[in-house]
């Protein structure tokens, strides 16, 4: 669906065109819009953006076929082997996230993940979900020399569900500003990645109640920033009295547990991803060393009993909805 709207900024002269685009990628509503005179070349940059998006499915899928599943079953059947160009600089990323979340962020997990079902329609599989969590595979395991891979630990398998939709969006913003786009906003899905402004207004965006419909605070977003939420309200299931989501503590093995949802701004859409899914994990016991050791100033914490944590400089910038209640972390 393709939107376009034709605006003069006062004391303009030349026409600015709103372009908004929306596409299904990644398993999510990915909404784009972009602020340009050239009408033409806005609408050509999203459909750059379209074939950009088809192919980042097409190299890192988890479970359908990939280069990233290939990839996944060398590693399962052979001593080493190559790694695609496509999943290179992911791979490095997470080495290094996985150190700096201080173990917390996995993509090593795959096939637990898998286990728990939530790879496709699968259903879970208990006797492999026990299996599993005897020997979790880490991003350690991974053993790459000479651009060849191998995997000390047979349960091994890469998925970068954690990271892939920043990555995503980080390439994307990149490929704009080299085309001279200044002023747009990608949504995927309530994670996303603002720049410029909204002719000459900032942009505004809502942060999701994970309790129930409706937002909990407001914030006006401007120049480079990216804001992502990491939530166990969108994927899961019941199992008797006990809700499985999809972010799994590798520490664990299991579901994490106390934390709702974690939101975190920063101007680097890979680190505002990872940071959300780590402090998602970590909860409230770790979260000011997380945070100094991911290097993040910007960040709430949503516990289940339905209370807010935010640190002070991340709460001097919203304007709250909600009436949940709020604590301030210095």
């Amino acid at each position: 669906m393709l939107l376009s709207i034709a605006l003069l900024p006062a004391g303009c002269e030349k026409k600015a065109h709103l372009v908004e685009q929306r596409l299904l990628q990644f398993g999510t509503i990915i909404d784009i819009t972009l602020i340009h005179p050239d009408l033409a070349k806005a609408e050509w940059a999203l459909s750059e953006i379209e074939q950009q998006l088809a192919t980042y499915r097409n190299q890192w899928h988890a479970w359908e076929d990939s280069d990233l599943t290939r990839f996944n079953h060398r590693l399962a059947s052979s001593k080493s082997t190559d790694i695609p160009a496509s999943l290179n600089e992911l791979i490095r990323l997470s080495q290094g996230y996985y150190e700096r979340s201080q173990h917390l962020f996995n993509p090593a997990i795959g096939k637990l993940i898998a286990a728990y079902g939530f790879h496709g329609s699968s259903k879970p599989d208990t006797e492999l979900i026990k299996t599993l969590r005897q020997d979790i595979p880490t991003m350690p395991d991974l053993v790459i020399r000479d651009g060849q891979a191998q995997s000390t630990n047979p349960a091994l398998q890469l998925d970068f569900g954690g990271i892939a939709k920043g990555y995503a969006l980080d390439r994307i913003s990149d490929f704009l500003h080299q085309q001279g786009f200044e002023h747009f906003l990608i949504n995927a899905g309530g994670d996303l990645q603002v720049s410029g402004d909204k002719m000459g207004k900032e942009w505004r965006i809502a942060i999701q109640n994970p309790f129930r419909p409706g937002t909990i605070a407001g914030i006006n977003l401007s120049g480079q920033q990216a804001l992502f939420t990491s939530g166990n309200y969108q994927r899961y299931y019941r199992r008797g009295d006990k809700i499985i989501h999809h972010i799994i503590d590798p520490r664990t093995g299991a579901p994490s547990i106390r934390i709702s949802s974690a939101t975190v701004m920063a101007s680097d859409p890979v680190l505002a991803d990872v940071a959300a899914t780590s402090l998602m994990i970590g909860g409230l016991e770790n979260h000011r060393s997380l945070a100094e050791s991911l290097g993040i100033d910007d960040y709430l914490i949503i516990t289940d009993d339905e209370q807010i944590f935010v640190t002070r400089s991340f709460a001097n910038k919203l304007e709250w909805i909600s009436d949940l209640p709020v604590s301030i972390i210095d």
